[in-house]
């Protein structure tokens, strides 16, 4: 380095600090700082300002040496891994990997990466393949590996389904405090982009409709707090009536738990599930919480609807209790039920009566509908079509009002209705499921492998609700711009909008001449709530350092 004087066009000059360097073998020069004008009594000032900037001119220096090639997602894999540990995750998959021990890959950190690109970017196992598995922190994944042990490993979970759930279910139980385990169950369906119909991939009734691609139905199993409890993969054209027994064998001879209460929807109302959920007529055995499908009860309509009879609990809620066929029979009416039933209907009309003001009505526009057909007249004939005013105000008596079954007798009305209610958590969860961890559609063909993608998605969502648990549990709120000024009201955190924020999170490879040292970006709000709600300490700025910088720092 050296100074420079320059000139301007008005004759006055200036110091610069300058330094050479080599570049295609050729010396050039560049200027580092400028340091004020020039003049033979202002030398000690350019001195001075020379030792202001030693930092700067040591950290330019520095900055010769670093190389920074790019960066790697860290956030969600911190928190996936306290997951897998807390919730049992690893022991199950050092567990299985040891039954194969001759794989030729690291069973375990590979199913953690097809777990952590369920949450960063859910995508095929190609994807993960070509892309993903590049883009995470590598020291927390699996090295290279090829396309075929994806599938591998998906059929070694598949193998294990049975076993995972199991282990999974006793793991961290308090087999002395937990007496009782009501389980939610519902089922939906998952489609293919296919219309070949193989195994469980078949036709169906589409929950999604999607009547034009094949699916298969995934029936839940799911604790009140949320967390999954075990799943059944299905034939996609099974009705889900059908599935109850086989449901119901799965929690008395695998879980083998001391006494659980089955809640299910009205979709699952009928004789003989009834008569599998009651079961053999032994002691705290196959207990139920099933939703009742009233208008099955014509003859008992007149005292299903009338209000005379239920005990009132305030203006807005009311219930009535009887029995069907030695069973309580719980009838509840609320008047926000009964606001959206209103509304529903009200809806349903507004389109009808479009299609009734058409000049040219034919009877195809309504009996495509169901509902249409109800309030409809004159479809037979194909003439004069009107509103049906009597079955809308036979309707309109049944606003507010739903009913459930159960064979329970120690526990009160509302303590029977409360945990019906709860079956919007399993809803939540096929939301997630679906929508978050976007476990469809299914790009597998197998059964093998379709029922390994689906306990793959089982292990990502069994942590997501964990991490829900934690953070409703501390009751911790969402930081946004948003909320601070006052332009939505305050809402509690998800893992969604964590895992967001946690992707910003990053790994970054700093190449200082021949070493590689990892560091850190900063953990903003609300993924340093996720980490505190899962008991998890950020890890240092300095993730790895070669032994070359360890010398050199000590």
């Amino acid at each position: 380095m050296y100074i420079r004087t320059t000139t301007n066009q008005a004759g006055q000059e200036y110091f610069h600090l300058v330094e050479s360097y080599r570049e295609d073998g050729k010396v050039r020069q560049r200027t580092l700082m400028s340091l004020g004008r020039a003049g033979e009594d202002r030398m000690d000032e350019v001195i001075s300002a020379i030792g202001k900037h030693k930092d700067v001119l040591t950290l330019l220096d520095l900055a010769k040496k670093i190389s920074i090639s790019d960066t790697f997602i860290l956030g969600p894999l911190l928190v996936l891994e306290r997951m897998f540990e807390q919730s049992g995750i690893n022991a199950v998959l050092t567990r299985i990997a040891k039954e194969h021990p001759k794989l030729g890959f690291d069973f375990k950190k590979l199913v953690f990466t097809m777990v952590a690109s369920r949450f960063v970017r859910p995508g095929s196992k190609l994807k993960i393949f070509e892309y993903w598995q590049k883009r995470f922190y590598p020291e927390m994944l699996v090295g290279d590996i090829e396309l075929h042990q994806f599938y591998r490993a998906l059929t070694i979970l598949s193998d294990h389904k049975e076993s995972i759930e199991m282990d999974l279910f006793w793991s961290g139980r308090d087999l002395l405090s937990e007496d009782v385990d009501v389980v939610l169950y519902d089922l939906t369906t998952l489609r293919f982009e296919s219309t070949l119909a193989l195994g469980l991939r078949q036709f169906g009734y589409s929950k999604e409709r999607r009547s034009d691609c094949t699916q298969v139905v995934l029936g839940l199993l799911v604790r009140p707090d949320g967390v999954p409890v075990g799943f059944e993969v299905y034939p996609g054209n099974t009705f889900e009536g059908k599935t109850v027994a086989d449901i119901v064998k799965k929690m008395r001879d695998k879980f083998k738990v001391r006494r659980f209460i089955f809640v299910g929807d009205r979709g699952l109302f009928s004789r003989k599930n009834l008569e599998a959920l009651r079961g053999p007529a032994t002691e705290n055995n196959g207990e139920f919480i099933v939703g009742m499908k009233l208008g099955v009860f014509k003859n008992r309509h007149d005292e299903f609807y009338d209000l005379s009879r239920y005990t009132k609990i305030n203006d807005e809620l009311a219930f009535y209790e009887t029995e069907h066929e030695c069973d309580r029979c719980i009838i509840t009416w609320s008047r926000a039920r009964a606001e959206r039933d209103i509304k529903a209907r009200e809806d349903i009309l507004q389109k009808i009566r479009k299609k009734l003001a058409k000049k040219k009505i034919t009877a195809k526009e309504f009996v495509t509908n169901t509902t249409y057909q109800r309030y409809v007249v004159g479809l037979t004939d194909g003439k004069n079509f009107t509103l049906n005013d009597q079955a809308i105000l036979e309707d309109a008596k049944k606003d507010g009002f739903f009913g459930v079954l159960t064979n329970i007798t120690d526990l009160s009305a509302v303590d029977i209705v409360t945990h019906y209610k709860s079956l919007w958590i399993i809803e939540d969860a096929f939301g997630e499921i679906k929508g978050n961890l976007k476990a469809r559609p299914v790009f597998h063909w197998t059964d093998h492998n379709i029922i390994g993608h689906l306990t793959m998605c089982f292990l990502a969502y069994l942590c997501e609700s964990l991490m829900t648990k934690a953070l409703r549990e501390k009751n911790l709120m969402l930081e946004s711009r948003a909320i601070k000024e006052r332009l939505i009201k305050p809402r509690p955190l998800t893992v969604v909008e964590a895992m967001r924020e946690l992707q910003e999170v990053r790994a970054i490879p700093v190449q200082i001449k021949s070493t590689t040292m990892w560091v850190r970006t900063d953990i903003a709000g609300n993924a340093q709530k996720l980490f505190a709600a899962i008991g998890l300490k950020p890890p240092p700025k300095v993730l790895s350092l070669s032994k070359t910088i360890k010398n050199v720092v000590a």
